[in-house]
């Protein structure tokens, strides 16, 4: 008697079945790649300033119910990405037994009526009997890298031998990789975040502003079970959270292209110099980072993304004085725009009259000349000192970052620009994807699943040699699951190798 099933098993066999089907597999990747079309069509994560200079008010307010300005972080997105694994998961899991099996099989000598089911096979007559034959089959067989498994009975000798059976699982490994890229998806979207620091120069900062918050903490506070870290400002605005340790941005700076005269205006590189603190406000680490190479500690990376001024925000100079002719690096002093400062290896004061973002030398007339620079930048910062000897003035002079001329200097010491401290932002995009390494496993993975898949396949050989009338007749017969042009063409050396 057929044992009755359970609701439980039912319903079981019901979601293996929905989840096993290829149907589903695809449907999946069609929504996945239309989503994906979108994503790319629409920017993502813009402001929302710039969303409505491309679409009308009621467009923008749809998109944002539905998602499509952070698309790849919405719970729909995280849902199809959960339910495409799922399917790859259980049809692996479905087909891998079978393979299995065929992989674990041995190889067995072939009967007749398989001999006479495959559509590749040769007889030939082999000179010097029987002995000469065997020898020479097992030569040519080891030379072609297959190790033959060997039987003998009464007037006939048998070979069989396969390379290639793990071919079978280049399949299974893209299947692998996949899911890891979508497992590594899932923990980034669950566990990871996106946001953004706009770090003065000098300051610190122990919290970055999302631009997404974890969709775990999200769960765990909507659920009750745990309270969200992050930390929302009750007067609205970004939500903030915490590091649990301090980056401060120590300074930063811009190199433009060079021209024949000086700098061109176009920024070549930017890049700030970042120390991490703990919370006892002890250094643990410094690091110079640019574009393409960021800081990275407990999980969270910070990019270089941008720059700007900071308004009215007052800041220093920072000059270095050494003697002429000298190999000295000399000493490095601060003077706070419109300030002096005494520097007394020189027994001088020296005023920082004026500091202006952009200035150029005439190669002719040695005169300093000032542009306008977009936005403020610091293309070729230059600062107009005056030097001073007990309040009475001895001359002035102009320094600038690039100078392609000598700038006054009539004593015995050079004034060189290093740096204007304190009126600038660096602008951060912050990371922390527990995933990634997941998803660079997982693309590893794909690269080497298809081509075991498409270039490897599972080759088998069986030969019989018989003794016919004093002369040796051997049967050579073969198999192989995929590429079979290509396995024809080797089947058809070796017999043309055992023939001569």
């Amino acid at each position: 008697m057929e044992r009755q099933k359970g609701i439980v098993e039912i319903v079981a066999e019901k979601v293996w079945k929905f989840f096993s089907s290829v149907k589903l597999a695809v449907i999946l990747l069609i929504i996945l790649a239309i989503v994906s079309v979108i994503g790319t069509v629409i920017q993502q994560n813009e402001s929302p300033e710039k969303y409505l200079r491309e679409y009308s008010e009621t467009t923008v307010q749809v998109f944002e119910m539905l998602g499509f300005f952070d698309m790849y972080h919405t719970w729909w997105f995280v849902i199809l990405l959960f339910l495409l694994t799922a399917n790859l998961t259980v049809c692996t899991l479905e087909r891998f037994p079978h393979t299995l099996r065929i992989i674990a099989a041995p190889l067995k000598p072939i009967d007749d009526e398989g001999l006479k089911a495959l559509q590749l096979k040769k007889e030939l007559t082999v000179k010097g009997g029987m002995e000469k034959a065997e020898e020479r089959v097992l030569q040519v067989f080891k030379a072609h890298g297959y190790r033959p498994l060997e039987t003998r009975s009464a007037g006939l000798f048998q070979l069989a031998a396969q390379k290639g059976v793990y071919s079978r699982l280049g399949v299974y490994v893209t299947h692998v990789s996949i899911i890891l890229i979508f497992v590594g998806a899932l923990t980034g979207a669950f566990f990871g975040f996106k946001a953004f620091l706009n770090l003065p120069e000098g300051q610190a900062s122990s919290v970055v502003y999302l631009r997404n918050e974890p969709m775990w903490d999200q769960i765990m506070a909507a659920l009750g079970i745990a309270e969200s870290p992050v930390i929302y400002n009750p007067d609205g605005g970004v939500p903030a959270m915490p590091l649990g340790y301090y980056v401060q941005c120590n300074n930063f700076d811009v190199d433009y292209y060079q021209g024949p005269q000086g700098p061109t205006g176009m920024p070549s590189e930017y890049h700030s110099t970042l120390s991490v603190y703990n919370m006892d406000r002890e250094k643990v680490l410094d690091k110079r980072i640019r574009v393409n190479d960021p800081l990275t500690y407990r999980g969270i990376t910070f990019y270089q993304s941008s720059y700007g001024p900071m308004p009215d925000a007052p800041g220093k100079v920072f000059l270095n004085i050494r003697p002429k002719n000298s190999t000295d690096v000399g000493e490095t002093v601060a003077i706070e725009a419109g300030q002096a400062a005494y520097v007394p290896s020189i027994k001088r004061t020296i005023r920082a009259v004026s500091f202006a973002p952009f200035g150029m030398r005439n190669p002719a007339t040695g005169e300093v000349q000032f542009y306008r620079s977009n936005n403020d930048e610091y293309i070729n910062p230059t600062v107009e000192l005056e030097i001073l000897n007990n309040d009475r003035p001895v001359y002035k002079t102009f320094v600038m970052k690039t100078d392609k001329g000598s700038p006054y200097m009539p004593e015995d010491y050079i004034i060189s620009y290093v740096h204007y401290f304190g009126t600038r932002y660096t602008g951060l995009q912050v990371t922390k994807d527990p995933g990634v390494w997941v998803v660079y496993t997982g693309f590893i993975m794909l690269c080497i699943g298809p081509f075991i898949a498409f270039f490897g396949s599972h080759r088998k050989l069986w030969v019989r040699v018989q003794d016919r009338k004093g002369q040796a007749v051997v049967t050579i017969a073969g198999a192989a699951n995929r590429n079979r042009l290509g396995f024809e063409r080797a089947f058809n050396q070796i017999v043309e190798e055992i023939s001569k």
